[in-house]
């Protein structure tokens, strides 16, 4: 008889215990909706903003190639929120042209941001910024596009960041793959037919998509 209530306790207490797991389990799995409701991104303002500071380009050559140009962008890196912490990793930025025609590339180094605080990054775009030597193929319908353009002492370029961003607070975050952009980036080529530097307002913001 005590074996037989030792037994039903036995499952009594086991039946208790995997309650009680199934409730913290729903508890926890709650909390952290309510928190991902009420924290997310996604329901906020885009925590990140991106300007361009400056844009050049030096030893252009519209005539022959364009591979050994040098570009330089200085962009700033700000988090505008007060709770968010931003990193920002496999970043890969590209000059362009025309909205759409790669030019060069650049791989950029992963960079911490935390609340309220901005980097200033400089991202130069040479023969060997992409890693290995690679940079874009150019259509030699581009390469004749941009020689009438840089003939007529200006370009129309444009700049592109793709990258992995994740936001967190505290011990929750979140991770997106977003594609900013800095556009209608117009170059003007004066006393020196390879070197050129942007025209217009400095800086100007470049558009990061809202998260999704």
């Amino acid at each position: 008889m005590a074996s037989l209530k030792s037994t039903d306790c036995g499952s009594i207490c086991q039946l208790a215990l995997f309650l009680l797991a199934v409730v913290a389990g729903i508890s926890i799995i709650t909390v952290g909706l309510m928190m991902n409701s009420k924290y997310s991104p996604r329901t906020q303002q885009q925590p990140l903003v991106i300007r361009l500071n400056s844009f050049s380009v030096s030893d252009l050559n519209v005539s022959n190639s364009i591979s050994g140009a040098n570009w330089d962008a200085m962009l700033l890196f700000g988090n505008r929120h007060s709770y968010f912490e931003i990193s920002i990793e496999s970043l890969e930025s590209f000059v362009y042209y025309n909205h759409q025609d790669a030019l060069s590339c650049a791989l950029v180094e992963s960079m911490h941001l935390g609340p309220k605080k901005q980097k200033l990054v400089q991202i130069k775009f040479n023969a060997s910024g992409c890693g290995g030597g690679e940079q874009p193929f150019v259509e030699e319908r581009v390469l004749k596009e941009i020689k009438r353009d840089g003939d007529g002492g200006t370009l129309h370029l444009g700049l592109m960041l793709n990258f992995q961003v994740s936001y967190r607070k505290g011990p929750w975050s979140w991770v997106y793959w977003l594609k900013a952009k800095c556009t209608d980036l117009d170059v003007l080529f004066e006393s020196d037919p390879g070197a050129g530097m942007i025209i217009g307002d400095e800086p100007r913001s470049c558009s990061v998509p809202l998260l999704k």
